[in-house]
């Protein structure tokens, strides 16, 4: 076939014909700039655009991750010279519907690189896949509530990526009018941030939401000006002028300011996913991604077409690094479990709001060890699944349908337990990403054996999420793959579809523990 080459606005790209691990090959362009390098005097800014160039520019290499701590090894890797996609097709004619990745990690680490998010098992299905960098953590979300750093940069980079595949996608053999986003955890929440901004507007038509939501605690900041100058004067600086800091900040090199970034967070933070930097408000910005109250703005809900949905133990997350003493302390003070948007609402009820949660969870019983799966459903509910539940209720209004699902397979060879190396039944966050994607850097890890339960999954996966890109519709056709029709919620019925070895349909999963939770809402707005 040869090396594939395409002409984009910029210039013209060489790909390669990649194999792939599911049989037969696909092309990939991978280190595409789609905005210009933010560096320097750029740094803290919009992105802007990328620039031409003259020849073949190699699309062989993936270009650099934003400046992070590498989750497993804990060493700084990136750049702030990070804004770079990549493109995976069968052809480069035709026009068929276009799937664009949105990675997760937190909003402070991560990237849409192959090594965790090959599109292998999806390049079969006539869909073009892309997946996407952009800057985290105090390079993508520095916030000083002043247009000289109004905050979700990082968030703007997703925009800018999807303003690129608008323009150039047809290149290779992607139709720019049907473009579905979909992510996970973090990258989920990026996919509901894309929905209800103003910015992202008509450059995406579909959604799909795994595990997460802005709506969820970790999702949004607030305080941000006061984190901002914690962290300077961390630096050794006493500056509060929003000038100044962000001329100051343009001088330290991306690595010192992760070491420091990293270096803010108490041990609980880190467990509870607080983070100094993230998104939010950015009503001072020229352009604002997000003008309005979050809140405000996720209540009146959005009209596009979305697959949403959690997994069944999304709380065994919060086992990773946990010692036996954060039980005790949960157990003396439990108001610390207590959402802080509701906290903040309500600062006299925090003691109600926590007896109301204790209660649904752990009983009369004190809270040790020997209570780790209520602990597991408890932190699960607290940090994914409540926002997911209001969620999908803001969208039973709606005329776009939404489809809600849970996944529930609890695999004995689930990647995610593996790498996190936590043992323990149900399917916690992340645990439905090994379906979808092949983690060609853990390739050792992954067991795919042909007649399992794990491929027959993954082979439902991908039908549905890729017939949702194409119609709309996750389940279009009945056969002996896909065995029920997957109803959307009505404005009276939340129907949602269990996703486990067997496929089956039902009404409002979780109802008591929603019920509750509305009863705690309801006590923050008393």
């Amino acid at each position: 076939m040869g090396e594939p080459v395409v002409t984009v606005k910029q210039g013209h790209l060489r790909g390669l014909e990649t194999e792939s691990v599911a049989g037969g090959s696909y092309l990939s362009f991978k280190g595409i700039p789609y905005a210009a390098p933010p560096v320097g005097e750029l740094r803290f800014r919009d992105p802007q655009p990328a620039a031409t160039w003259t020849g073949v520019r190699e699309a062989f290499i993936e270009g650099s991750k934003c400046a992070q701590l590498d989750m497993f090894t804990k060493t700084i890797l990136g750049d702030d010279d990070c804004l770079y996609l990549n493109v995976a097709t069968k052809s480069l004619t035709g026009s068929r519907p276009v799937m664009v990745w949105i990675h997760a990690g937190a909003f402070v680490l991560g990237d849409g690189g192959f090594g965790m998010y090959s599109p292998d098992y999806l390049m079969d299905s006539g869909i073009v896949y892309v997946s996407i960098n952009f800057r985290v953590g105090v390079l993508g979300f520095l916030n000083l509530d002043h247009e000289v750093a109004p905050g979700n940069i990082g968030l703007k980079d997703q925009v800018a990526a999807l303003k690129w595949v608008k323009e150039n996608i047809a290149q290779f053999g992607g139709d720019p009018n049907n473009v579905t986003v979909f992510g996970g955890s973090s990258g989920g929440v990026s996919v509901h941030y894309l929905l209800l901004s103003p910015l992202a507007k008509g450059l995406f038509h579909k959604g799909i939401i795994q595990s997460g939501v802005v709506l969820n605690p970790w999702a949004s900041v607030t305080k941000t000006v006061d984190t901002a100058r914690r962290f300077v004067s961390t630096l050794g600086r006493d500056i509060t002028d929003p000038d100044e800091i962000v001329k100051f900040l343009r001088t330290i090199p991306a690595h010192r300011l992760i070491e420091v970034q990293e270096n803010m967070l108490t041990p609980e933070e880190r467990i509870n996913l607080i983070y100094p930097f993230g998104p939010g408000v950015d009503a001072k910005s020229v352009e604002p991604f997000m003008p309005r109250p979050l809140e405000e703005t996720a209540a009146e809900g959005f009209d596009v077409p979305v697959i949403i949905g959690y997994n069944s133990h999304e709380g065994i997350l919060f086992l990773i690094g946990l010692q036996d003493e954060a039980y005790a302390k949960l157990d003396e003070n439990f108001e610390i479990a207590v959402p802080r948007s509701l906290a903040a609402k309500a600062p006299s009820k925090v003691p109600e709001m926590a007896k109301e949660i204790r209660t649904f969870y752990f009983g009369d019983k004190r809270i040790t060890k020997d209570l780790v799966d209520e602990y597991v459903q408890c932190c699960g509910d607290l940090h994914i699944v409540a926002g997911i539940q209001k969620v999908v209720e803001i969208q039973m209004g709606k005329k776009s349908p939404t489809y809600f699902y849970r996944f529930s397979y609890s695999s004995p060879t689930s990647l995610a337990k593996t790498l996190f190396q936590v043992q323990m039944k149900g399917a916690m966050h992340a645990e439905e990403l090994q379906y979808i994607f092949f983690a060609s850097q853990f390739r050792y890890y992954i067991k795919m054996e042909p007649g399992s339960t794990e491929v027959m999954l993954r082979d439902r996966f991908v039908r549905m999420w890729t017939d949702f890109a194409k119609t709309g519709n996750p389940t279009p056709v009945i056969d002996d793959l896909i065995t029920k029709k997957w109803e959307p919620i009505t404005e009276t019925t939340k129907n949602y579809l269990e996703i486990d070895t067997e496929f089956s349909t039902g009404i409002n999963p979780n109802k008591d523990m929603w019920q509750t939770w509305k009863r705690i809402e309801a006590i923050a707005s008393d």
